[in-house]
């Protein structure tokens, strides 16, 4: 399953994501392909300069980093934005950071699902569109990334029956039908997501939790039906549809799962603070991403 901006999606060589304050770790065996390459070219000087070893103890996967030029860019950026490594010795010699970025992708108990990082610019520009996002399911994903190099492991089935993350996929479905939902105000919708989420944490967690799961979707979704044939879809401009479009592809990365209800619930309420108050949507977007991907403990303070 993958969003489907994923199918239209180009990098434009904007060199962006090679300039951002991030640090781009590799891991050992990233490293040492590396150190082979510049070692059969006579560069081992350089190598030591561009690739810095962790002294620290760093997370899974975590050996080393790529140095930045004194311009803040990749050691690796060229005067055109485009990347010195990639054009020696081509796509498998970068790191799976390189090589992935901006894919976002997730291994499931429903197969691997796949979406994009909005602080990528070219992403940006496609989400502004105004027609919904779509889930599309497919045997293969539209766009390569490197294999078992996965930002989530999601698999519901462990969870208890009795607990509402065993239905994790279902909440999925439902929580971005309403986000869909264009008879309502976005505020309105996340408000409405808020009540659910409620409503769910106070529902018994026995083996009745799947009929009770299943009675409060049907409720809603006949709400949501009645509202639709009442109201006419609300006007909106292009900052509505990109803040639309970010906030079902956030839901489709499975933080729910990974937070919990309630902690997510809390990440919401401050990501829509933050960009319901600002006149650039993009960039408070891309703000939020970067610190999603690169400094997460920054958003819980």
């Amino acid at each position: 399953m993958y969003v489907d901006l994923c199918e239209r999606f180009t990098c434009e060589m904007c060199g962006t994501c090679c300039r951002n304050s991030w640090q781009v770790t590799l891991d050992e065996t990233s490293y040492r392909r590396n150190e082979a390459l510049f070692s059969s070219t006579g560069r081992k000087a350089e190598f030591d300069q561009a690739f810095i070893r962790l002294n620290e103890a760093a997370g899974y996967g975590e050996y080393a980093y790529i140095a930045k030029q004194d311009g803040g860019g990749c050691w690796f950026l060229d005067e055109c934005n485009r990347c010195r490594l990639h054009k020696e010795a081509g796509h498998s010699q970068l790191d799976a950071v390189c090589q992935t970025y901006p894919r976002y992708p997730m291994s499931t108990s429903r197969g691997i699902e796949l979406t994009l990082s909005f602080s990528c610019p070219a992403v940006l520009k496609l989400a502004g569109q105004e027609a919904s996002l779509a889930i599309k399911r497919a045997g293969q994903p539209p766009i390569a990334f490197p294999e078992n190099n996965y930002a989530v492991e999601v698999y519901p089935q462990q969870q208890p029956a009795w607990e509402p993350m065993h239905y994790y996929f279902e909440l999925e479905t439902h929580f971005i039908d309403i986000l869909q939902c264009r008879s309502l105000q976005l505020d309105e919708r996340l408000d409405f997501l808020t009540k659910t989420i409620k409503a769910i944490n106070d529902l018994p967690q026995n083996e009745t939790l799947a009929r009770e799961l299943t009675a409060l979707f049907n409720y809603n979704y006949d709400w949501l039906e009645k509202l639709a044939a009442d109201r006419l879809p609300l006007a909106a401009g292009p900052g509505e549809f990109l803040l639309e479009n970010f906030l079902v592809s956030f839901i489709f990365r499975k933080p729910f799962y990974i937070y919990g209800l309630e902690k997510t619930l809390l990440l919401l309420e401050r990501m829509w603070q933050q960009m319901s108050n600002t006149k650039d949507i993009a960039a408070a977007i891309m703000h939020f991403e970067l610190q999603y991907g690169h400094d997460r403990q920054a958003l819980w303070r």
